[in-house]
This record gives C-alpha cells, structure tokens and sequence, in this order.
C-alpha cells in the first residue's frame, strides 16, 4: 500500500465498515463479524483508469465498471459498481476497471463459498444481490432494444440516482455521479455524439443535468415518464438491512 497518497480512503477493521449496511455481509451480526476478516485476503486501491485484477472483491469508495469488447475493439460497458458492491471477475470474461479512484476488500473466493455454505443468511444475501443484479440488467436490455437515446439516458440516470440513494450518497435531488459521455454511450449503446445530445435535451427540458461529476433531477416526474420509469424496485431498492446487534 505505498501508493496510498490519495484521498480516497482505504477499508479499516470489518467491524466499523462504513458499506457493510449495504453489502453482501450486512447481515452478519456485530458478535461475528471477526468472521468475515477471515475471508477477506488483503485490501486494495486502483488509480482511475487502472485495471482491477482481483477474482472477488468488495468496492470500498469509488466507483468502477465492467466492460467487454467487440472483435473491432468497440467497449461495452455491463455495469457499474458502487461502494457495497461484490464484483466477481471470471477469467476469460468481462474486464473491470476503476472509473474513479477506488478502494476495496479482496475477498477468498473458497472462504466465501465455504462462510456461505454455513450461513444460510449470508447465501440469502448473496442472493438477493444476484436478483437486483439480473433485475438491473434487464431494464438495460429493454433500454438497448427499445427505448430511444433520451430514454436509455433518462433510465440509466434514474438507475444510478436509486442505488445511491440506497447507499446514502445522494438526496432527492441528485448525487455525484463521475460518468463521462463516453461511459454512457458505451453503456447503452450510443454514439458519444447521440449520448451528450441526449443529456442536452434533458438539460434543455428541465428534466435533469449531469454536469462536472454531479447529477441534479429537475424534474423527476418528468423523467420518470421519458425514461418509462415505475419506480426502485427495477433496480437496487433492497432498504438497507442489518441482522441483530
């Protein structure tokens, strides 16, 4: 960790984890949570732009994504990950790079399986996170293949202000979201060009305004009917839960 002269903080002990409300091991009871050290293998931070090579890992602070290729090299991006994330990385699969500067837990893929085979609770959670997941993916595919550029924006825009609401990163007004124009037209499918006229029209009808990393909704209604929107439950709307103290 002799890189670590940034500002972006790195995770300390299991039991004061700032993202374990919101996290695959949020349902781990304070008494136990030494148990979850055990499975964590070390901690890490990743520059922006840098890739991240670890199988399992926890996000901490910052912001990633995972990405694939076309045989022409054109980039697809599959998701975003925020902190409280498990991100699995499967060799020969999808790439995953920081967006932002980002710090996570390594986490022991044979640990992990085994914890979960012991914990029915932990595996349920697990669960859970892989329902949100294919839930998250689906609104993305009806995005690709039937919504127009503006609704695609609209929908993603919408998508990311729920999960950081879950999180407590952001209000009802918006939140720091770090997306460049090149994030969204590689996530949904769109030139650079049709992604920023996209998010110029939205600014332009008073809908919503992504601008210098923050995302102010100015019209949530509004934007709810252009993206086709009917509410969190298409995304990361679990409330945050944590089992007995």
């Amino acid at each position: 960790m002799s890189r670590n002269n940034t500002l972006t903080p790195l995770p300390g002990a299991c039991a004061a984890c700032a993202v374990r409300p919101f996290a695959l091991f949020r349902v781990i009871p304070q008494a136990r949570v030494g148990e979850i050290a055990r499975i964590r293998s070390g901690v890490r931070l990743a520059r922006t732009g840098e890739a991240i090579r670890d199988g399992v890992f926890t996000l901490y602070a910052g912001w990633a994504f995972s990405w694939t290729a076309t045989p022409d090299g054109r980039r697809q991006i599959l998701d975003f990950h925020l902190p409280g994330d498990l991100v699995e990385r499967i060799e020969d699969g999808a790439e995953v790079e920081a967006l932002t500067d980002a710090s996570f837990c390594v986490l022991s893929r044979e640990r992990l399986c085994e914890f979960m085979g012991r914990d029915p609770g932990l595996a349920l959670s697990y669960a859970e996170g892989l329902t949100r997941d294919r839930a998250r993916m689906r609104e993305r595919l009806t995005s690709l293949g039937r919504r127009d550029a503006v609704g695609r924006v609209a929908h993603l825009l919408l998508e990311l202000h729920a999960r950081l609401l879950r999180r407590g990163g952001g209000d009802g007004n918006g939140g720091p979201v770090p997306l460049k124009q090149a994030h969204l037209a590689d996530a949904l499918g769109l030139s650079v060009e049709h992604a920023n006229r996209a998010l110029a029209t939205l600014r332009k009808d008073g809908l919503a305004s992504l601008q210098k990393g923050r995302l102010d909704i100015l019209d949530r209604q509004g934007l709810e009917a252009i993206a086709g929107w009917s509410g969190p439950a298409q995304t990361d709307s679990l409330a945050p839960r944590t089992a007995a103290q």
